[in-house]
C-alpha cells in the first residue's frame, strides 16, 4: 500500500499475515524522534519569558507577552486538531515535515522581528501551528510502534520532555550572556533543524512489522469479532478520492464535492457536538479549559514577575528549573504510587486546583528569593496533576468516546487562551502590574474549582449511589 495511507491498513489484514507492532527495533528509532520533538518543542517555549524578557522592555510593554502564548498555544491547538484529521489522508512524514517546515520557518522569521506584532506572527502561529501538526504525528506513530513497551516507552520520553524543561532556561540564560538576543534565536533555529530528521524517520509501521504465530492465534478471534463489522465502513471514510480499493464508488462520489465541503465534512464528523449535551461533561471540559488557560499562561509570565522583583537572570533562570524538577519528581511519584493504587484522577486534578489558586495568590505577596523559590518547588509537584492527568479526567467524563471528547477539549482549550491571555495582557497595560494578572490566573483556577463543586453537590446523590468518588 502507498506510503501516504499505509498507517490506516485494517487491523484484521495486518493480523491474519502474523504481523505485529515491533514494540522495538524501528520503534525506538521513532521513539528517539518523539523525544526530541517534544524536547524542542517545549524546550525553547518554557524559556520564552527569559528569552525575550529586554526585548519586550524595549518595545516598552509586556502585555505582548501573553498575547505571543495567547496566540501559540491556540495555533497549536487548532492545527493540532487540523493534524489528526490530515493523518486520515496523508502519512506520518507528509504531515510531518510540514510540522516541522513550519516550526523552522517560525524560528528563522523570529530572528529578525523588530515589532511585538511581528512576533505574534513568526513564533505565535507560524511556530506553534507547526508544533501542533508535529504533536498527533509523534502520538500516533509512537502508538502505532509500541503496545507491551508503551509505558515504559512514554516514561522515557517524559522524561526527555523534562530534562528539556530543566536544561532550557540555563542554557538560554548562558547563550543570550554570551551571544545576544539575535544569535541565540540563531543558535536556537540550528538546534530545531534536528525536528525534520524526527519527523523523517515516522516511518509508516508496516515497513517494520515483523511475524508473531503466537499474536495471531491469540488475537485473531477477538479481530475477526470487533474489527471486521467495521471494517468496510473505516475504509470508505478513511480512503481519499479515486483510491482503487474497497468501496469505490461511495468514496468516489466525494470527488464531485468542492474543497470547502469537504473541509466543513471532515470536521463535522471529528467534533462530535452531541457530547455538549451533557451538562457533566461540559462542567469537565470547561474546567479543564480554564485550568489549561492558568497553567501555561503562569509559565510564561512567572519570569517577567520575577524580573520585576529586581532578580537577576541567573536567579529566574534557577527558580523555573526548580519548578521544572519538581514536576519531574512528581511525575516519577505519580507513575510509581498509581502503578500499586488506584486513585481518583479526578479528585486530584481538584485539589490541585484549588491549592494553585492560593499559589498563584501567594507568589505576588512575597518578593523574597527563598520564598518563591518554595513557591515555585511546590507549583512545579501541583502542575503535574494538571498536564498528566487530564487525559484521565476527560476519559472519565467520556469514557465510550475519548477520541470526539479530546477533539473538543483542544478546540475549545486553543480557542480559550486565544482569548484569555491577550485580556490578562490588557489588563497588566491599564494597571501596570503583575499582581492583577496573576489573581486573573487564579480566578481560571476558581472557575475549574467553583464548577467542579457545584457539580458535586447537583449530582453528590447519584454519585454516591454508584460509588464513583468525587
Amino acid at each position: 500500500m502507498d506510503e501516504a495511507f499505509a498507517h490506516i491498513e485494517s487491523d484484521e489484514k495486518k493480523s491474519k499475515k502474523g504481523l505485529v507492532p515491533p514494540d522495538g527495533g524501528w520503534g525506538y528509532v521513532v521513539g528517539i524522534g518523539v523525544g526530541f520533538t517534544f524536547m524542542l518543542g517545549f524546550g525553547s517555549s518554557n524559556a520564552f519569558g527569559i528569552l525575550f524578557h529586554n526585548f519586550f522592555l524595549e518595545q516598552g510593554s509586556a502585555s505582548g507577552l501573553p498575547l505571543v502564548i495567547g496566540v501559540y498555544n491556540g495555533a497549536l491547538s487548532i492545527a493540532g486538531f487540523l493534524g489528526g484529521i490530515a493523518l486520515k489522508r496523508y502519512s506520518f512524514r507528509q504531515v510531518g515535515l510540514v510540522g516541522a517546515g513550519l516550526f523552522v520557518l517560525g524560528d528563522v522569521l523570529t530572528i529578525f522581528v523588530q515589532k511585538t506584532y511581528q512576533l505574534v506572527f513568526t513564533f505565535g502561529v507560524v511556530r506553534g501551528a507547526g508544533f501542533g501538526m508535529m504533536i498527533p504525528v509523534s502520538f500516533t506513530a509512537f502508538n502505532c510502534y509500541f503496545t507491551k513497551k508503551r509505558t515504559a516507552m512514554m516514561s522515557a520520553n517524559q522524561a526527555m520532555s523534562s530534562l528539556a524543561s530543566i536544561t532550557f532556561p540555563m542554557l538560554v540564560t548562558f547563550l543570550l550572556s554570551e551571544y545576544g538576543l539575535r544569535w541565540t534565536l540563531a543558535l536556537i533555529m540550528a538546534v530545531d533543524l534536528h525536528l525534520v530528521f524526527a519527523m523523517l524517520v515516522m516511518h509508516p509501521v508496516e515497513w517494520h512489522m515483523i511475524k508473531s504465530e503466537e499474536y495471531v492465534e491469540k488475537e485473531l478471534s477477538d479481530i475477526n469479532s470487533i474489527k471486521k463489522e467495521n471494517y468496510d465502513e473505516f475504509a470508505v471514510r478513511m480512503l481519499p478520492a479515486g483510491e482503487d480499493e474497497t468501496e469505490v464508488r461511495p468514496v468516489k462520489k466525494r470527488k464531485k464535492e468542492s474543497m470547502k465541503m469537504n473541509i466543513v465534512k471532515i470536521i463535522c464528523e471529528n467534533v462530535e457536538m452531541d457530547l455538549l449535551k451533557d451538562p457533566k461533561f461540559v462542567s469537565t471540559l470547561v474546567g479543564l479549559g480554564f485550568a489549561f488557560v492558568s497553567d501555561v499562561t503562569y509559565l510564561a509570565m512567572e519570569p517577567m514577575l520575577l524580573f520585576s522583583y529586581g532578580f537577576s537572570k541567573m536567579q529566574v533562570a534557577t527558580c523555573v528549573m526548580v519548578g521544572a524538577i519538581s514536576d519531574l519528581l512528581a511525575r516519577l511519584v505519580l507513575a510509581v504510587v498509581t502503578y500499586f493504587i488506584v486513585v481518583d484522577s479526578r479528585l486530584i486534578f481538584f485539589i490541585g486546583t484549588c491549592i494553585t489558586v492560593f499559589l498563584r495568590i501567594g507568589l505576588v505577596a512575597t518578593s523574597s528569593l527563598w520564598v518563591v523559590f518554595g513557591i515555585t518547588a511546590v507549583s512545579g509537584l501541583v502542575r503535574c496533576s494538571v498536564q498528566v492527568l487530564f487525559p484521565l479526567v476527560l476519559v472519565g467524563a467520556a469514557p465510550d468516546r475519548f477520541p470526539a471528547a479530546l477533539a473538543l477539549h483542544i478546540l475549545f482549550s486553543g480557542t480559550l487562551m486565544m482569548l484569555a491571555d491577550p485580556m490578562i495582557g490588557v489588563l497588566y497595560e491599564a494597571t501596570g502590574s503583575y499582581v492583577y494578572c496573576f489573581f486573573a490566573m487564579s480566578f481560571c483556577c476558581l472557575v475549574c474549582v467553583m464548577l467542579w463543586s457545584i457539580e458535586y453537590l447537583v449530582y453528590r446523590k447519584g454519585r454516591t449511589n454508584s460509588n464513583r468518588g468525587f
